[in-house]
């Protein structure tokens, strides 16, 4: 199959009679990505939310050509169409407070937690432990499963986790003083739910390629506590598409003079020849200037 970058949706074609096969709007994918460089860059996948179900599904697909000139040419789309909305409304600041819900993804209804300022779930803190990679669902399976394997039930801590567009951190409960951990939303690298659905966790940027797993536990499921997760990094994301697209350029507007300048001015017209003077006239003038001298 073909796949085209059009406008603002992603088509899939038959490669024949380019018989449209699907068609995804851009604006609901939710993530792409290509493989590694290790025999897999030609690997292209995205998420995106089912139109019908509002179910998440990953689409792959095994490129002809690199990959990554389809992941480019979709984040220029991306930059172009956030440009574009921005161009529509020059006199609003760029900030959070201004972003219309319809300018982000919503299939699956995460908006929520960007309306409220700040959302609380009560949780079980079950722990945390380093990991080798920054991203990747193997990887926060292995941690899950590592954590849950190595604490008892009754070791886990009772809390709240409280999620913004800025931080995630977590609580004893309303009157604690200092949180029990705390993370930009910027650092976070990866999260997702695991084999158990009660069970939530993020990987977090500790620098110096250093990255950590912390999991958590959720009733009734971790669906609720993941969505509003991912609201915050995808508010985080919209802001850094927002920081790299470019001020609109204000026009200058040039006024054309009503009055047509010429480069030079015409030539004057020839002065009429003066009369001959006459005898008498010219003598008649020398004795007169004659007369002026003398007196002077």
């Amino acid at each position: 199959m073909m796949l085209v970058l059009k406008k603002d949706t992603l088509s899939l074609l038959d490669p024949l009679d380019h018989t449209p096969l699907h068609c995804q709007p851009i604006i609901n994918i939710r993530v792409w990505g290509v493989g590694c460089n290790n025999g897999r860059d030609r690997d292209f996948a995205f998420v995106a939310g089912d139109k019908d179900s509002c179910v998440l599904k990953c689409h792959v697909f095994r490129c002809d050509s690199p990959a990554r000139t389809i992941a480019s040419a979709l984040h220029e789309m991306c930059s172009k169409m956030m440009s574009d909305q921005t161009l529509m409304r020059p006199s609003r600041s760029l900030t959070m407070d201004n972003i219309s819900p319809e300018d982000l993804p919503r299939q699956v209804e995460f908006l929520e937690a960007v309306r409220q300022q700040e959302q609380k779930f009560d949780v079980q803190y079950i722990g945390n432990l380093p990991v080798s990679r920054a991203m990747g669902m193997e990887v926060l399976n292995r941690a899950i499963e590592s954590i849950l394997n190595a604490t008892d039930r009754e070791e886990w801590e009772p809390a709240v986790i409280h999620v913004t567009d800025h931080i995630l951190s977590l609580w004893r409960g309303e009157e604690g003083e200092e949180p029990l951990w705390e993370c930009q939303v910027r650092l976070l690298t990866f999260l997702g739910v695991g084999h158990d659905c009660h069970t939530f966790a993020v990987i977090c940027d500790g620098g110096a390629q250093r990255f950590e797993a912390h999991v958590f536990w959720s009733e009734p499921d971790a669906g609720q506590l993941s969505e509003a997760v991912q609201a915050a990094c995808m508010v985080q994301y919209q802001r850094c598409l927002v920081a790299q697209t470019p001020p609109p350029r204000m026009k200058s507007w040039s006024v054309t003079p009503k009055v047509k300048r010429r480069s030079s001015l015409p030539p004057l017209p020839p002065l009429p020849p003066l009369p001959p003077l006459s005898r008498k006239g010219m003598k008649a003038f020398l004795q007169t200037f004659r007369k002026q001298a003398a007196s002077s």
